[in-house]
Parts: C-alpha cells; sequence; structure tokens
C-alpha cells in the first residue's frame, strides 16, 4: 500500500530540534543593538555609485575625445575619482560596448640563433674540433711519442 504524500510524520522520525530544552532566559545576556541614529549614517541608495555605468561614462569620454578607451587608462582615471575597479570588469564593459581589443605587439624579429660550430677537417688558429683530435691521438700513437710527432710536424712544415 502506497501512503499519499503529506505533512504527517511517522511516529518513527522525530525532529531532533524539537527535543532540546530552550535556555533559561535568566541566563542569557540580552543582545545590544545600537539605534541606527548611534551608527554611520547610510548613505542614501540613489547616491550608490554604479561602477559599471563609471566605467562607461569614462570609456564614452574617452571616445568623444577622439582616443580609444584602455582598461589601466579608465582604472586611473576612476581611481582619482575613488572608485576601485579591476581590469577584467573594465574589459567586460569595454566589450559589450563594442570597443575593438586592441592587437597584442608582434615580437621583435631577431637575427636567427647561430647555428652550432660543424665539425670540419681543416683548422684555423689553435681551435681544435673533438674530430681533430682524435686524429692527432691517432697520429702520436702510430709514431710512437708526441715529442717525436712534434719533430716530425715540424719538419713537415720546413718542407712545405
Amino acid at each position: 500500500m502506497r501512503r499519499a504524500r503529506g505533512n504527517k510524520q511517522s511516529p518513527s522520525t522525530v525532529d531532533p530540534m524539537s527535543k532540546k530544552s530552550k535556555p533559561d532566559p535568566q541566563s542569557v545576556e540580552p543582545l545590544h543593538i545600537a539605534p541606527e541614529s548611534a551608527s554611520a549614517p547610510a548613505a542614501p541608495t540613489s547616491s550608490k555609485i554604479n561602477k559599471s555605468e563609471e566605467i562607461r561614462l569614462e570609456a564614452r569620454r574617452i571616445l568623444d575625445a577622439g582616443g580609444s578607451p584602455r582598461p589601466k587608462d579608465i582604472i586611473e582615471s576612476l581611481g582619482r575619482r575613488g572608485i576601485e575597479v579591476v581590469s577584467p570588469q573594465v574589459s567586460q564593459i569595454l566589450g559589450a560596448l563594442g570597443v575593438e581589443r586592441r592587437p597584442r605587439k608582434k615580437k621583435r624579429e631577431t637575427s636567427p640563433p647561430p647555428k652550432p660550430a660543424r665539425a670540419s677537417t681543416t683548422t684555423t688558429g689553435d681551435s681544435f674540433t673533438l674530430h681533430d683530435l682524435i686524429a692527432a691521438k691517432k697520429f702520436v700513437e702510430m709514431i710512437g711519442s708526441p715529442k717525436r710527432a712534434l719533430s716530425l710536424l715540424d719538419a713537415l712544415d720546413k718542407i712545405s
């Protein structure tokens, strides 16, 4: 059998809040609420600052002057008047106004990075490649000693 929906609770379900005892009124301290006249006067709702509208007004002012409204400029201008706004908020409102975003600056073209030095068979000056050193080592091993290899190279230098 199905029970009909309703506000009736079965006797097995008990509201846990209903079992709690209420505090003794003498042990509870009364709340002290300051009257409205003692607190700082609340600003009337009509003079509340609408940040979105201020952003729109500032953007229109810049557009009318022939400029291009940028979030940085609008944030500075409103900040001087005591209105704090953030860049994403300004960007979103400028987009809704139809102000196009400025394209990103292109990176400067730099010369291509230098290519790694190729191992060459000829060397100039005192620079040697790994290939040159390996060949020299084999030459010295073939001749027998570094001193003898130097003397052979000096003799070759005199001939040529």
